[in-house]
C-alpha cells in the first residue's frame, strides 16, 4: 500500500511517497510491492537574444535571373557565371536587436557549402551563389561561421546587395538554378530580416553558336561524259556552312565532318552515295575552299573565328567524284554531319 502526503509552503509544493512494508502470497509466489520513484525536470526557456524592432518583420528582395545561364567550355573553377543587379535598402522596415554577441551570416536553401564557406552549393549543377555586401566590398559567410556583432540595434537603410552565380565545379548543360527563396539573412538563427527571391529558373548552357542545316544545290546539269575516267572529278560547287549568332567568351572553334554514308576513298574525301540514290559508280567529294580534301572524323581548326563573337561561314567546296569504270545516270545524293568544337 502506499500513502502520498502533500504539503505546500509558500508557492513551494511537496510530494512525498511513504512505503508500508507488504508481503502478498499468491498461489505460493511472492510478490514483492516496488516503489516506483518519479523525476521531473523542468527545463528553463531562455528569452531570445535577438528580435524584431516592434512593428518590424522580415523583407523579401527579388531577382529575375536570366532564362539561359551560359558558361564558357574553358572557364575555369571559381569564374562568375551570372551577376544580379544591385539592390539598395531605403528605409527598411526590418530592423532588429540583439542583447548580446551574436552572429549574422547566410542561411542557404540550395544545397551544401563549397569549401569557401561564402560558396553555396546549388545542387549537383557545378556552380554556387554569393550575397555580396556591395557597400563593404565583402562576400557574407554561413551563418555557422558568421561574423560577430555586438549587442545593440541594426538595420538596413543604406545596405546594398548582390546575387553572384559563379562556376565551382563540373557544369553540365541543362542544369538548373532553381525560382524561389535561395536563402535568408540570418542573424543567431532567431532573426531572418531578408529572404532573397529568385523570380524564376535559369537554365545552364554552354556558349555555342548556330548552325542552320545547308542543302548543297549539285545542279542538274551534270554528265556522265564529263568525268575524264576512274578517280577524276566534276567541277566543285562553292558553299558555306554558317556559324551564326557566337557568343563572346569563345577562344577557339573547331569542327569535324561526320559523313553519313561509307567512305569510299578516305585519303580523297569521297564518301558513297545514300541508299536512295540511283546513280551507280559515283560517289561525294568534300573539298576545302583552298581545293584540297577536307579530311573526315577529325577536328579542324577555323581560323577564321574571331574571339568578339558574331556570324561566320566556313567555306567548304563539294564535287562529284568517279568512283568506278561502270557509271550510270541517276539521283546522286548524300549526307554529311557537322560536329563543332568550343575551347
Amino acid at each position: 500500500m502506499q500513502d502520498r502526503t502533500m504539503t505546500s509552503q509558500g508557492n513551494k509544493t511537496w510530494v512525498s511517497l511513504f512505503q508500508r512494508k507488504s508481503n502478498l502470497v499468491l498461489g505460493g509466489l511472492k510478490v514483492l510491492a516496488m516503489i516506483f520513484v518519479m523525476r521531473f525536470s523542468v527545463t528553463q526557456v531562455h528569452a531570445a537574444n535577438c528580435t524584431y524592432y516592434p512593428g518590424h518583420s522580415a523583407k523579401t528582395v527579388s531577382f529575375a535571373m536570366p532564362a539561359e545561364l551560359t558558361v564558357p567550355r574553358d572557364a575555369p573553377v571559381g569564374a562568375v557565371v551570372w551577376e544580379s543587379p544591385v539592390y539598395l535598402f531605403s528605409s527598411p522596415s526590418n530592423s532588429y536587436r540583439c542583447t548580446a554577441t551574436a552572429k549574422i551570416g547566410v542561411k542557404s536553401m540550395t544545397g551544401n557549402i563549397g569549401e569557401a564557406n561564402t560558396d553555396f552549393i546549388i545542387g549537383d549543377t557545378g556552380l554556387a551563389w554569393n550575397l555580396k555586401r556591395v557597400d563593404l566590398g565583402l562576400l557574407s559567410p554561413d551563418i555557422s561561421k558568421g561574423l560577430e556583432i555586438a549587442a545593440g540595434g541594426y538595420g538596413f537603410d543604406g545596405a546594398s546587395y548582390q546575387i553572384i552565380i559563379k562556376k565551382v565545379g563540373q557544369v553540365s548543360a541543362g542544369a538548373s538554378v532553381p525560382a524561389g527563396v535561395i536563402g535568408y539573412m540570418s542573424i543567431n538563427n532567431e532573426v531572418f530580416p531578408v529572404a532573397f527571391f529568385m523570380s524564376n529558373e535559369a537554365r545552364v548552357g554552354t556558349l555555342t553558336c548556330k548552325t542552320p542545316d545547308v542543302t548543297v544545290k549539285m545542279g542538274g546539269q551534270n554528265r556522265i561524259g564529263q568525268f575524264k575516267g576512274v578517280g577524276t572529278a566534276l567541277a566543285p560547287v562553292n558553299f558555306s556552312i554558317g556559324l551564326k549568332q557566337c557568343p563572346e567568351g569563345i577562344s577557339k572553334i573547331s569542327y569535324l565532318l561526320k559523313p553519313n554514308t561509307k567512305i569510299v576513298d578516305g585519303s580523297r574525301s569521297v564518301v558513297a552515295l545514300d541508299a536512295a540514290s540511283t546513280a551507280k559508280g559515283v560517289g561525294l567529294q568534300i573539298l576545302t575552299e583552298s581545293g584540297n580534301p577536307a579530311p573526315f572524323n577529325e577536328l579542324i581548326s577555323f581560323s577564321g573565328y574571331d574571339k568578339a563573337g558574331g556570324d561566320f561561314n566556313i567555306p567548304l567546296k563539294a564535287a562529284y567524284y568517279r568512283t568506278s569504270s561502270v557509271v550510270e545516270p541517276g539521283t546522286a545524293n548524300s549526307s554529311v554531319t557537322l560536329i563543332m568544337s568550343y575551347d
